[in-house]
């Protein structure tokens, strides 16, 4: 078996500091060092062991400078995570043991809370049996909690756990205030603080406060994952979660992880050493977020940043765009280098913001937020170099119509034929004839409106209908919302429920050769007929192009959702494509003899990283990059060779279109090897002799020609 090889990219922009870190050079070598030199035991009692002991030693009495804890306990623990479930443990265990009369009734977090917080209560709550109620604290419009209500429950409560600042907002919560409204109401009850996202970014000095337990993890802040710290107040209960070997003094069983201490005692000298500057001043991180600020309004004119910076960390940022969805800005600022994180995954699958949701912002905001994030140790030159490649981004996304500019260079003016649009696992189908500048829209989304008002726009198409296959809310929300816009001078009296244009329809110059009766009129795209059929859940038949011709075939077949089989079996001709109106599988379209749901074909191969010697030498290959245009362009293939741009809104034209490149042998890839999966499996199910780049462009780092 081939060792694993992923390449490391020189010019990546790293701004996703709230997920993890790089690994600083100075704690790299820490590491190092401890795994060859000081690999002793801590409680071995010869002197390798006691050199090891000496790193564990001095490394809590750095911790407890850089947080201003003396007193109490302070643990290494293997990150944040086992920190939470230690609290959430020894706090439980704590109000178990009174009377079950007497046992407080809640469990408090906050409404914004990393979700290991909240499953952690809801896990040990049950197995240790308290039958506590979980409560979340609201928050307002600014994500800062809510004192009254925390007044109003905290005398009642087993244990309250609240964060310093959040991971994805950047949100600081007034610790002062809080401990105030809790202290007044309930003075013993043990309190938790997520203390994960403030080390280096905010001042800490824990010994002034009440706060009980204090997790920490060393991957945020430029060390190793698996490492962390908690600290825990002298009079905090306290119960082990991990009992067996007595390290920690019996507070936290197991060999300790003495590369990841060393790691963390490197960061602490690097925190405590003022004169290094490796860390930037809160003024100098001011700026660094300002500079983004500028570059990212003057992008993304429609830009909204989804939290008061007044009341969050500068290294943090949360946006959404208006009519642009994540995956398509967090694609594009990929293929420009900078990585960042998106609330939605590279699939068409929609993930929207707990955080923003319980914020109370709008819903397209929660689904489309972006989180940039940068750490303390940043320097300038990344800053700038970010800012320079932001407007790059913009500019693909402006060329591809995703936003609508002035001036277009239009990436998508090869837009033609069938594009599939999804939202979730909903299918909406927009039908274009390039050369006619038309366009007939199926099915449409509230999420999707901005995207195809400004393909509209961009192309300046003339929309010839907005036609649903049934009278649902979301559909017809959409249609409501578009048809005024994209038809000002069609009336609502012109078209029936579902859209369809009457008077346009009423007569056709065509009909399908598989099947003439039960056509309900047709619309013209250019030289193609859209058929309408049925009355209650109407199909629409798209006919090849029908130029001088009085017959023409099926060529696609949009069913919708809702859609008997046997309503439009007839239209199924040898090669008509299917699409459907709802696809969680990303089967994207369908075969005739798929209609019986059987897919009898084997699954598609996976090309390892270590095996693409061949993938850039063959000149014989087809090469389909499926990731969007506007991660196309920005990002060249070096390789021999033919390369082709399919993206996965594209494929079932691709499909329609290149019968004769069924031999040939097909590769596809994309930025992650999501997407090129999906593209690989649908073209085998319709016969290509298709493979896949396992892991994308993302493994391979910058690949020689």
């Amino acid at each position: 078996m081939k060792p694993i090889n992923i390449q490391t990219n020189a010019n990546e922009l790293y701004l996703d500091c709230n997920a993890t870190t790089p690994v600083l050079p100075e704690i790299v070598k820490a590491v190092s060092h401890a795994m060859e030199t000081v690999f002793g035991n801590p409680s071995s009692s010869h002197i390798t062991g006691l050199k090891a002991r000496y790193i564990l030693d001095t490394t809590r009495q750095l911790a407890r400078k850089v947080i201003g804890s003396e007193s109490g306990r302070l643990i290494f623990t293997s990150g944040a995570t086992e920190g939470i479930q230690t609290a959430v443990v020894s706090a439980i265990y704590a109000a178990m043991q009174v009377e079950p009369s007497e046992r407080k009734k809640y469990l408090l977090y906050g409404a914004t809370e990393h979700k290991a917080v909240p499953q952690a209560l809801e896990h040990w709550n049950r197995l240790l049996g308290l039958k506590a109620q979980l409560l979340p604290i609201p928050v307002d419009n600014n994500g800062l909690l809510d004192t009254q209500f925390i007044a109003e429950h905290a005398k009642d409560a087993a244990m309250i756990c609240t964060m310093a600042v959040n991971n994805e907002t950047g949100v600081i919560q007034n610790l002062t205030q809080l401990e105030g409204v809790i202290r007044e109401h309930n003075p013993h009850v043990p309190w938790m603080v997520d203390c994960v996202q403030v080390l280096g970014k905010k001042a800490l000095n824990l010994d002034e406060t009440t706060i009980d337990y204090a997790p920490f993890s060393g991957h945020k802040l430029y060390g190793p994952k698996g490492i962390g710290f908690m600290a825990v107040r002298s009079s905090a209960p306290y119960t082990p979660l991990i009992i067996g070997g007595g390290q920690e003094s019996g507070q936290r069983s197991g060999t300790e992880n003495l590369p990841g201490i060393a790691a963390l005692n490197a960061l602490f000298e690097l925190m405590l050493n003022k004169e290094s500057q490796r860390f930037k001043s809160e003024a100098t991180l001011m700026s660094y977020r300002s500079q983004l600020v500028e570059a990212l309004s003057s992008a993304f004119p429609s830009i909204v940043f989804n939290h008061d910076l007044n009341h969050s960390v500068p290294t943090t940022l949360n946006f959404s765009v208006e009519g642009v969805a994540s995956r398509d800005i967090m694609d594009v600022l990929d293929a420009c280098q900078i990585r960042v994180s998106s609330g939605s995954a590279c699939s068409s699958k929609v993930t929207r913001s707990f955080v923003l949701d319980a914020m109370g912002l709008d819903e397209w905001r929660s689904g489309s937020a972006i989180r940039l994030s940068f750490g303390p140790a940043t320097q300038q030159e990344e800053i700038s170099e970010a800012c320079i490649r932001i407007k790059k981004a913009a500019d693909a996304l402006k060329n591809s119509c995703l936003i609508v500019a002035d001036t277009n260079n239009d990436n998508d003016a090869q837009l033609d034929g069938v594009v599939q649009l999804k939202y979730d696992d909903h299918c909406c189908y927009l039908v274009i004839d390039r050369k006619a500048k038309e366009i007939l829209i199926i099915d449409p989304h509230p999420a999707l409106a901005g995207r195809i008002e400004n393909i509209v726009s961009c192309q300046h198409y003339r929309v010839k209908a907005v036609v649903a296959t049934a009278v649902t809310p979301v559909i017809s929300q959409s249609i409501e919302l578009l048809s005024p816009i994209l038809m000002p001078s069609q009336s609502k009296n012109e078209q029936d429920i579902f859209g369809w244009p009457e008077a346009e329809a009423t007569s056709c110059d065509a009909v399908p050769v598989e099947c003439e009766g039960d056509v309900n009129g047709c619309v013209s795209i250019g030289e193609r007929r859209l058929f309408r059929v049925g009355t209650r859940n109407p199909v629409y038949v798209l006919s090849e192009p029908a130029a001088l011709k009085s017959q023409v075939h099926s060529d696609f077949l949009f069913t919708g959702a809702e859609a008997s089989p046997s309503a439009y079996q007839c239209f199924i001709g040898e090669h008509t494509l299917l699409c459907p109106g709802r696809d969680a599988e990303h089967h994207i379209a369908y075969t005739p003899c798929e209609l019986s749901g059987d897919f009898p074909i084997d699954d598609v191969v996976d090309i390892p990283v270590g095996d693409t010697d061949e993938f850039w030498h063959r000149d014989d290959l087809l090469i389909i990059d499926v990731r969007e245009r506007q991660e196309h362009v920005l990002s060249d293939l070096p390789c021999c060779a033919e390369v082709i741009n399919v993206p996965l809104t594209e494929v079932i034209q691709f499909i329609h279109n290149n019968a004769h490149l069924r031999e040939r042998d097909i590769i596809c890839l994309c930025r992650s090897g999501n997407r090129s999966q999906i593209v690989a499996n649908v073209l085998k199910r319709h016969g290509f002799n298709s493979r896949h780049l396992l892991g994308g462009l993302a493994l391979l780092g910058s690949p020689a020609a």
